[in-house]
């Protein structure tokens, strides 16, 4: 049995009923057609699990529509087989929907700027150079490293910072249940644990952002020695050794707050984001996204790979090469599981990262712009490294 045979079986199903239902008034048919397409999308979606939808639509959506150019088809065949692309569609058009019912506002800087390692085994310097698609000076204590989970933290508290901060206030008051939701996580202690300690890298962790922009359209500005979080303010009852409160007190950095008033901003969405399961996939998705005015992104390997930790200083791979890259498809293939991207294809050299790209379409349902537009690696600024 195929891997698809249960979808194909449920909308061959869907497909005769709509034939079955059609109403012989050719007007009435008109007006009742969207309404029977939507109602039968819907008994899709409650069937079929959005990943392997998403996946059946991208693996075999195109093969659909190429039966429909078959001479040998009959009327009443290719009747049908338009009816399950319709209804197909539909189901994809509500699911799509669902993963933008939560989505979170991310500054453009913390996306673009190599902050966040997808490496599991990358250990920092005490001063590390981080050459992404913005490069990075880092500053660490211990050679802590930022990960994708202190990136979706971050992505947290900005979004509770834009729900609940007072006017243009940089100080938002939280519960760790309150990140935990936005999270997507289950309330528990290990999870209070956890999101403290990220909370802490990204406090301790000191960064230039050699591009720092204020707003989409303005020049590049270097900040030197900020922090992504200025202070975090913790409570417990004076006198006492114990556990802190869950609700503390997170102050963000000027700079940030700035490039929020500007609108230097994208959205993600945190159900989807759920659905990924690897670091790379995670961060990946952060990057496409925050290229809002590009359906079709294109990035150079050896650029992908700084941005994620997968070089070290000298700009060596810390693996083989071919290794990385098997990483990069493995995370574009999640990303294509839960309908994000269409496709993706590798450019230029068969190995190797240098002088080879990763072009990625984003899936139409995820944009409004029919126009691919390459993005263009901004220039990189060279700075000293931090003085001790």
């Amino acid at each position: 049995m195929g891997q698809f045979d249960h979808i194909e079986s449920i909308l061959e199903l869907l497909a005769k009923e709509y034939q079955a239902n059609r109403h012989l008034d050719a007007l009435k048919a008109a007006a009742l057609q969207q309404e029977t397409i939507e109602r039968l999308g819907a008994t899709l979606n409650r069937q079929v699990q959005a990943k392997t939808l998403f996946m059946y639509a991208n693996e075999q959506g195109d093969s659909l529509k190429s039966l429909m150019l078959m001479p040998s088809l009959s009327a009443g065949e290719k009747s049908l087989l338009q009816i399950k692309i319709d209804i197909l569609e539909q189901s994809l058009r509500v699911k799509s929907s669902d993963y933008m019912k939560e989505l979170v506002a991310i500054n453009t800087n913390i996306a673009q700027h190599a902050l966040f390692s997808a490496n599991p085994k990358s250990v920092a310097a005490e001063t590390t150079s981080i050459k992404g698609v913005r490069s990075v000076i880092i500053k660490s204590k211990n050679g802590v490293v930022l990960n994708i989970y202190d990136a979706r933290t971050m992505g947290a508290v900005q979004s509770l910072w834009m729900k609940n901060a007072e006017g243009n206030s940089p100080v938002v008051r939280l519960k760790y249940t309150d990140i935990l939701n936005e999270l997507g996580l289950t309330d528990g202690s290990s999870n209070y644990n956890r999101v403290q300690q990220s909370l802490l890298r990204l406090w301790e962790t000191e960064v230039t952002l050699t591009q720092y922009q204020r707003s989409k359209n303005s020049g590049y500005e270097q900040i030197a020695f900020t922090r992504l979080i200025d202070s975090i303010v913790f409570e417990r009852q004076v006198g006492s050794s114990g556990h802190f409160k869950r609700e503390f007190e997170i102050r963000l950095p000027d700079w940030l707050i700035q490039a929020n008033r500007k609108g230097d901003m994208f959205d993600i969405s945190l159900l989807l984001m759920n659905d990924l399961k690897s670091y790379l996939a995670q961060g990946l998705y952060w990057l496409i996204s925050s290229y809002t005015d590009s359906q079709q992104v294109t990035i150079e390997l050896s650029v992908l790979a700084g941005h994620f930790h997968f070089l070290d200083e000298d700009g060596k791979p810390t693996m083989p090469a071919f290794k990385i890259v098997e990483r990069i498809s493995q995370a574009c293939e999640e990303l294509k599981q839960i309908g994000f991207i269409d496709h993706y294809k590798y450019q230029g050299k068969a190995s190797g990262l240098k002088g080879r790209a990763l072009e990625v379409t984003k899936n139409h349902m995820f944009t409004n712009l029919p126009t691919p537009i390459d993005m263009e690696n901004p220039k990189q600024l060279e700075l000293e490294l931090f003085e001790e």
